[in-house]
């Protein structure tokens, strides 16, 4: 009696269902990797607040930056999301940041990013997956504009960023000539370098744009500083001021002579006057002097007696 074979049909699992973890870890298809795990395995998955980095005590937090270490080039990142999984009975943590660019990256695009450092850094919107292990250290970013504006005291090893760059449309989302050039000399503002500040306008000076000698920089606080636009400004002010002090003095001059001359003028009027005055006076006593000395002369003329002729016989 010939028995029946049983056969038992192949099981297919289904890839969209159950994909290939390891694969795509593998292949470091995180995006992938995070979603479908998380849909499949939610037990298995938690969104951390923070995580702990190798300096003892230290945690590195969303939205502060780290450095992290993959093919022997180091990458900066703001963190947006860290998360632990377990997988195969043993936790694997990921982390998720925006990715800094530096200058090498970005020196083609304008002149000015020349004068950038090895500390300016440039967030853009591209994300980028890392492992935990993977986290060389935190690293703190401070916005040059609060360095400037509030005389802020950066860490040693920190870095600053002028601008967020824009990877799709290739463009800084602060524009370069809005960038910070505090010094006169007009180049970009680089926070390694030595700083004098001016006690007139209060702009930051390199140390080599002073114009002051090496002993006068060593004792800094024994000394005012004026940088050489104020400097200048100061100079055009004084010329000014000594020229409207010149223009007051001939003004008073000018208007003690026009006194003089008005004064002058009222005398003589006066003067005009009074003769005018005296000229009737003096004609009228002439006058009655001489009608005086006619009526003296007719007096004397009537009073004398006729002579009488004297007839001859």
């Amino acid at each position: 009696m010939k028995k029946k074979e049983t056969k038992f049909k192949k099981i297919q699992v289904n890839k969209k269902i159950y994909p290939n973890f390891l694969k795509m870890i593998d292949e470091r298809n995180f995006d992938l990797f995070i979603s479908s795990f998380r849909d499949i395995h939610p037990e298995n998955f938690t969104h951390c607040g923070f995580i702990y980095t190798h300096k003892q005590n230290e945690k590195l937090s969303i939205n502060e930056d780290a450095a992290f270490v993959l093919d022997n080039k180091i990458w900066f990142a703001r963190i947006e999301e860290i998360v632990k999984i377990i997988i195969n009975g043993e936790d694997a943590g990921f982390i998720k940041g925006r990715i800094y660019l530096q200058k090498p990256d970005l020196i083609g695009l304008h002149e000015k990013i020349k004068e950038c450092t090895e500390d300016d850094l440039f967030l853009t919107e591209q994300t980028k997956w890392f492992f935990c292990k993977e986290l060389r250290k935190k690293i703190m970013v401070y916005n040059l504009n609060d360095i400037i504006q509030n005389n802020i005291d950066t860490k040693p090893g920190s870095f600053y960023t002028r601008s967020e760059f824009n990877v799709e449309f290739q463009k800084f989302i602060t524009p370069v000539e809005e960038w910070a050039t505090e010094c006169i000399c007009q180049k970009l503002f680089d926070n390694s370098l030595g700083y004098l500040q001016c006690d007139r306008c209060q702009r930051w000076i390199h140390y080599d744009c002073s114009g002051l000698p090496k002993d006068v920089l060593e004792n800094l606080n024994d000394h005012n500083f004026n940088c050489k636009i104020c400097v200048g400004e100061m100079k055009v002010e004084k010329i000014k001021i000594k020229s409207n002090e010149n223009e007051n003095q001939q003004q008073v001059v000018k208007q003690s002579k026009n006194a003089a001359k008005k004064e002058n003028q009222i005398i003589e009027e006066k003067i005009k006057i009074e003769m005018q005055e005296r000229k009737p006076l003096k004609n009228k006593s002439v006058l009655n002097q001489s009608m005086n000395y006619n009526k003296q002369f007719i007096n004397e003329k009537n009073s004398k007696k006729p002579i009488q002729k004297i007839k001859s016989n």
